[in-house]
């Protein structure tokens, strides 16, 4: 299978599963968020808050993350990640929105390393010229979890309550930590550093990494504002859709369509950039479009047919969801040798960091103006201005600047 050894099949197995699951228990809350709010008594801005301490807590934990990789091994600690999963969605359960809001801080510090642990165990099986296309089919797994997020979690919660979508939710967690369990020693063999330190001073790694490395550095700023976007889409699209006057079934659809989108997204995008011979250019047009496929989706009211809005989330659900593949796969290239897992981390610090506060400030526009249009054309304003300038720049060699570092 996609001529990966024994292990490799093993990692490439645990990387999907682990990615569906984290994929599905970031975006669970916010595919039942309107529920959620009316059972607490909250305000509009739930969703946004909730989505911004989750990556408070997932960006402390992806900068740390990278030393306890390496002392523990990433099998040991996606088991340990998983379990602390489980307890934050059982936090969540709570019927007070500040437990609930914490909730998600315990979660985010769960999610922050699952990535740099998975991509570590898989770029440890793989050439380097396989890693477009397997890391792309791995990322595939995110838009299934966010699509069964969409799918199961609202119908669950219409038929028996927003706590048994959440249940569900922290089963999946409990097979993972199962299947995470199994394969601990065959992955984390060779791998674990018993004197790996774990200080102040090392638990910086990550941030020193990506600083004195321009390609990390670029992709770093990019996926501020393609990671805003797409958690704004994701966290407020439901909400949106309910506002318009759409069933909350039906806007958990509309995610969960979004979501197919991006698994096509995915794998068009990786060949894209095999085609192009520049991943450069094919993270810029999918940045194009996703900019100018959110503003069509802000036109969206009461009066549009169905099946133009489910069509109107699929594409969009291509470009702002499919990037990431061809964006890891950079990241893993641009690594030092042995460093994947602190790049990853490092990286993804400044991908919460857009997760955290575009959605917060796209809730703060919505909650004050009284609609969300606005902030679905400040985001893809911006979105669709970073990919132009990606366009122009020049490539940077990853190998060159792996060595370097």
């Amino acid at each position: 299978m996609l001529g990966l050894t024994r292990l490799g099949i093993q990692a490439f197995l645990a990387a999907m599963g682990i990615q569906l699951v984290s994929s599905l228990m970031g975006t669970a809350v916010a595919s039942i968020a309107p529920e959620i709010a009316k059972s607490l008594n909250a305000n509009s801005t739930f969703a946004g808050l909730y989505i911004g301490f989750l990556y408070v807590g997932a960006c402390i934990s992806s900068l740390t993350g990278g030393n306890f990789i390496r002392r523990y091994g990433p099998a040991h600690i996606c088991m340990i990640a998983l379990a602390v999963a489980i307890i934050s969605l059982l936090l969540c359960m709570v019927p007070w929105e500040v437990c609930v809001i914490f909730s998600a801080f315990v979660l985010g510090l769960a999610k922050g390393p699952l990535m740099p642990a998975i991509n570590t165990m898989l770029s440890r099986q793989l050439e380097k010229g396989q890693y477009n296309t397997v890391f792309s089919i791995k990322q595939c797994a995110g838009p299934v979890g966010m699509a069964l997020s969409g799918l199961v979690i609202p119908f669950l919660t219409v038929r028996y309550g927003w706590r048994v979508g959440l249940s569900f939710v922290a089963a999946l967690c409990a097979v993972t930590v199962i299947w995470s369990m199994a394969i601990r020693k065959s992955q984390d063999a060779n791998y674990q550093f018993k004197d790996e330190p774990i200080t102040l001073s090392h638990l910086a790694d990550s941030m020193k990494l990506v600083l004195k490395t321009p390609l990390l550095l670029r992709l770093s700023v990019l996926s501020i504002i393609y990671k805003g976007l797409q958690m704004s889409v994701l966290a407020y699209m439901v909400v949106f859709l309910s506002d318009m006057k759409f069933s909350l079934v039906f806007g958990g659809i509309a995610l969960a369509v979004s979501n197919f989108g991006a698994i096509v997204g995915r794998l068009f995008w990786g060949q894209a950039a095999n085609k192009l011979h520049s991943s450069r250019k094919a993270l810029a047009y999918c940045g194009i479009l996703m900019g100018a496929l959110t503003i069509l989706l802000s036109f969206v009211t009461s009066g549009w047919a169905e099946w133009l809005v489910l069509a109107i989330s699929f594409i969009l659900g291509i470009n702002s969801l499919g990037w990431s593949g061809v964006f890891f796969a950079q990241v893993a290239k641009a690594a030092p040798e042995g460093k994947v897992a602190e790049a990853t981390g490092g990286v993804d610090f400044f991908s919460f960091v857009g997760a955290i506060f575009v959605p917060m400030a796209f809730g703060f526009l919505g909650h004050h103006l009284g609609e969300f249009q606005t902030g679905f054309w400040i985001v893809s304003g911006v979105t669709i201005a970073a990919a132009l300038y990606l366009l122009f720049v020049p490539d940077i060699d990853p190998t060159s600047q792996a060595k370097k570092a």
